[in-house]
């Protein structure tokens, strides 16, 4: 149940703000090679995953799950 509702709540992110928190949270892979995959600024990855993380809390907490 709990994983079914952390799923949900990552599917619910953008694509790219998914993609970014699969890669830097989950593959843990340095922010520069993702900004280098994808096109973007170090820092511009450094904001996309620290606004998924904002989200995934504020819906994991509307789930009843606290991080």
């Amino acid at each position: 149940d709990t994983r079914t509702r952390v799923e949900r709540a990552v599917a619910s992110l953008s694509p790219l703000l998914r993609t970014v928190a699969m890669l830097a949270l989950i593959e843990d892979r340095p922010y520069r090679e993702i900004a280098d995959a994808l096109g973007l600024s170090e820092n511009a990855v450094k904001l996309r995953v620290f606004r998924a993380v904002r989200l995934l809390r504020e819906r994991l907490a509307e789930e009843g799950i606290v991080p």
